[in-house]
């Protein structure tokens, strides 16, 4: 896969993800998982990214 590919699916579970608990859970335990959601989006990169230089490299 390479790094665009997975960079739209992971952006588009991020969105879909972020209308989920943007609707779906209490305002009073909204931020707590919408920064949760940012920070599992950010190790998705991480990982991508990580994924990525190792097949380059190889």
């Amino acid at each position: 896969m390479t790094f665009k590919k997975g960079f739209i699916w992971g952006y588009l579970v991020f969105v879909l993800a972020m209308a989920i608990v943007y609707f779906t859970i209490p305002r009073e335990h909204s931020l707590i998982a919408l920064i949760s959601v940012a920070i599992l989006f950010g190790l998705y990169q991480i990982v991508l990214n990580l994924q990525i230089k190792k097949e380059r490299n190889n």
